[in-house]
């Protein structure tokens, strides 16, 4: 391994370390907006707050817990759990040796469960309830991370110094 390799991964370590603890933080949050909402409501009310631009948040199709709805719906709950689970899953699966894309056919296989869902419901096929919602979620959710830390990492990486080696062959 050169020092360019190592400093690569080293730099994809510090990534998955940061995006995990960002992912268990994500799900805390959604988590905590029903615990705080019998305990503190206002602080609950920032919480839904946060997360109403990214969800619905309707009450009918989300889990609920201490007798309030999570903070985003069960199909979002999914994704973000999903995601997670791929996180988890990413240093046995992929490793940190380099940086690369999943093939392409891998995000139609994780995607098509939710994309078939939603569409079945939107030309009133059927109606799904929480728990499929939360199940294609789950699927599209976990190889998200793949994809994210991918991108970031090629990101990081290129924005790196890059070793030169020193003119003619003197080391």
């Amino acid at each position: 391994m050169t020092p360019d390799d190592a400093a690569a991964r080293r730099t994809l370590i510090r990534l998955y370390g940061a995006t995990l603890a960002a992912g268990i933080l994500w799900l805390l949050a959604i988590i905590a907006a029903p615990w705080l909402g019998g305990r503190a409501p206002r602080w609950a009310g920032y919480l839904y707050a946060c997360f109403s631009p990214l969800c619905h948040q309707i009450p009918e199709r989300s889990f609920a817990l201490f007798g309030h709805p999570l903070a985003v719906c069960a199909r979002c709950t999914g994704i973000y759990a999903g995601a997670l689970a791929g996180l988890i899953a990413y240093p046995r699966v992929r490793g940190f040796a380099s940086v690369r894309l999943p093939r392409t056919r891998l995000l139609f296989v994780f995607a098509s469960p939710i994309a078939i869902d939603a569409a079945a419901r939107w030309f009133g096929l059927w109606a799904s309830g929480n728990a499929v919602r939360f199940l294609t979620g789950l699927a599209a959710g976990a190889l998200l991370p793949y994809y994210f830390l991918t991108g970031v990492g090629e990101a990081l990486l290129s924005l790196s110094p890059k070793r030169v080696p020193p003119p003619n062959g003197l080391n």
